[in-house]
């Protein structure tokens, strides 16, 4: 059985190496599941984990940081994505975070692949979170550098390069509208997921998933 995982950050500020982390949605999915089984939208939803960071743990200790103009693009966001910028109690430390993705890690199966949109930008900010806290090494344990692919790439490469790598991946493009949020890095990696699963889908001859 195939492992896979997958991760997506929001940030504020788009230079991977000083943009202070949001939150981080990640979660394992089962590629053998795409013919036999397949995922909906709100199966991945529900599955994904979502870690929300101190913004200002990683300004004031380790250096990160952002433009007014960079905050000014999120209070322009929709209300429901807006929201997940507003600081909590909670929010997790770098180290916090760090320690939650390894411990996550370290319960799964083994990985075959893990997945962002963009390798120039996720796993970077994941490696110097990581660097950080001083764990990099202990997280490419599970995620070694070597197995990461890019889901912008794969995508275009299955269309070469004629269609959009941000499709709608279910028939009820009406459903996916109303539900789908962009910038919200669950729907956002759930919906990377769906992209996987319906050109998996449709190289085996089988339909695209209604939702």
């Amino acid at each position: 059985m195939r492992t896979d995982f997958i991760l997506d950050f929001e940030t504020i500020g788009q230079c991977s190496r000083i943009a202070p982390a949001i939150d981080c949605s990640y979660m394992t999915f089962t590629w053998d599941r795409f013919l036999e089984d397949p995922y909906t939208f709100e199966e991945l939803v529900s599955m994904a984990q979502k870690s929300k960071l101190s913004i200002a743990d990683q300004v004031k200790n380790y250096d990160f940081s952002y433009k007014e103009s960079d905050m000014d693009w999120w209070m322009q966001q929709p209300k429901e994505v807006r929201k997940n910028i507003v600081p909590k109690p909670d929010d997790l430390s770098v180290t916090q975070f760090v320690e939650q993705i390894i411990s996550y890690l370290r319960k799964s199966e083994k990985i075959n692949y893990w997945w962002s949109r963009s390798n120039t930008f996720d796993p970077i900010i994941l490696d110097h979170l990581a660097m950080a806290a001083n764990k990099d090494k202990l997280l490419n344990e599970y995620i070694p550098y070597w197995k990461v692919r890019d889901t912008r790439t794969f995508i275009d490469s299955k269309f070469n390069f004629t269609t959009k790598n941000g499709f709608v991946p279910v028939a009820d493009e009406t459903y996916w509208n109303n539900n789908f949020n962009a910038h919200d890095s669950s729907h956002d990696i759930a919906a990377d997921v769906m992209r996987l699963q319906t050109i998996h889908r449709a190289e085996n001859d089988l339909e695209q998933t209604t939702r």
